[in-house]
């Protein structure tokens, strides 16, 4: 009677630990992965609510500051932005700080979504993180500040100049005009990161810089296709976003020729 209330010792294989252990070390069962994602995106919505009520305070700052490219080419800007519907002047108020919480909101969004990825990634892959984070971030708003201050005023100037040509005078809605202003901008900060994912891929390995380099011509076909689907039909406007490009990716070549030298020399 005694052996029945005995406790008896588990063997290894009857034994249920809640965490299971890899190489690289403990693996969190799948429903804490859920419950850290949903703690990270409680947060990430969080931030953007705080984000999106400070801009929603600033939207007639941050409209004047959208509308300078204007300014810069017509004598009257005034004239060619129109509100044609009763609720245009509060949804562009909404999406102007949607647009603008975003931004403001991004480092502590960036910050969240590092708290949830960085334990799954291995040490080599922590250590790309953080520069790519950088240099994504300098690229993107150099690709903005391009845009912004370089293309969008020509291109503008190209509109109106097809418009009074074909003998129309341009009246714009206000909400198409920021509609085009943050989609532009929003197409060449994406596209200013496209050497920073070819360095990313020759550093992890997974491209060589003999790949690279024989896809400059591919990709100078592809950088004067974009800027023919993105600028204006004119010569000019199309030089103006492909040559940026170009340049970038050309950097991105030499880069991924150090990167591969370097990752050589710490194998051998």
């Amino acid at each position: 009677m005694r052996r029945w209330f005995r406790k008896e010792s588990a063997t290894p294989e009857d034994e249920i630990t809640p965490l299971e252990i890899a190489e690289d070390g403990p693996v969190k069962p799948f429903v804490e992965h859920l419950e850290d994602l949903r703690g990270a995106l409680f947060k990430i919505l969080g931030a953007l609510f705080v984000g999106f009520n400070i801009a929603l305070l600033s939207a007639n700052h941050v409209l004047a500051f959208l509308t300078r490219p204007l300014r810069r080419v017509a004598d009257h800007p005034e004239n060619f932005l129109q509100s044609l519907n009763v609720t245009d002047s509060f949804v562009l108020s909404m999406k102007i700080a949607l647009y603008v919480g975003l931004i403001i909101a991004a480092p502590a969004i960036c910050y969240f979504l590092g708290q949830f990825i960085l334990p799954a990634l291995r040490p080599k892959e922590k250590r790309l993180l953080w520069p790519a984070f950088a240099w994504g971030t300098l690229l993107f708003l150099a690709g903005c500040a391009t845009c912004f201050f370089l293309l969008i005023p020509q291109t503008l100037r190209a509109f109106i100049r097809a418009s009074r040509w074909l003998g129309i005078e341009p009246r714009w809605t206000i909400e198409s005009y920021i509609s085009f202003v943050t989609q532009f901008m929003l197409m060449c900060g994406l596209t200013f990161e496209v050497p920073l994912v070819v360095v990313i891929l020759v550093r992890m390995g997974l491209l060589s810089y003999e790949t690279v380099r024989k896809g400059r011509k591919v990709f100078v076909a592809i950088a004067f296709a974009i800027a023919a689907f993105l600028a204006p039909p004119d010569p000019l406007s199309m030089m103006l976003m492909a040559a940026p490009l170009v340049l970038l990716f050309e950097i991105a070549i030499w880069l991924s020729w150090f990167s591969q030298r370097r990752r050589k020399s710490a194998h051998s």
